[in-house]
């Protein structure tokens, strides 16, 4: 699921939350996992409204089901400066994975979410994300992770 063309940005100026998710859900349409930017957008940011995806720690993980994404991507982007997303612990995020599916698909994204949510709670493993100056080897500690 996760390819170098995913890879949304690294240390990317962005204002707002609003933004970020826009920002990340375009790149899914340039790499052809969405056909429909407004679409997918507003599927995470419905998403967004039934609850915060500010997991903790500087850390986001939105996601959305949509009929605007043609097949499951993953995303992530690590930002300049932290933006306000209403997290759990009131944190600014600066780390963001971004989850799209399509309408219909089974609930495999929810076991993604599941174990990057776990993955996410080990200190290595977030340091080694906002530490790396490389996209590729950013890629390869995200597969790696998730593969375990």
């Amino acid at each position: 699921m996760l390819t170098r063309e995913h890879v949304c940005f690294l240390d990317e100026s962005v204002a707002t939350r609003a933004d970020v998710i826009r920002r990340m859900v375009e790149l899914a349409h340039r790499s052809g996992h969405v056909e429909d930017v407004g679409r997918a957008v507003e599927a995470v940011e419905h998403r967004e409204q039934e609850g915060t995806t500010g997991f903790g720690k500087g850390i986001a993980i939105p996601h959305g089901k949509s009929s605007a994404v043609r097949k499951a991507a993953l995303m992530f982007a690590r930002l300049a400066k932290p933006v306000d997303w209403n997290s759990l612990d009131g944190a600014p995020v600066d780390t963001v994975f971004l989850i799209l599916v399509p309408e219909g698909a089974h609930d495999d994204h929810l076991r993604l979410l599941s174990k990057l949510a776990r993955k996410l709670m080990h200190d290595d493993f977030v340091s080694a994300l906002r530490e790396a100056n490389e996209v590729d080897q950013l890629v390869d500690t995200i597969r790696g992770a998730l593969e375990d």
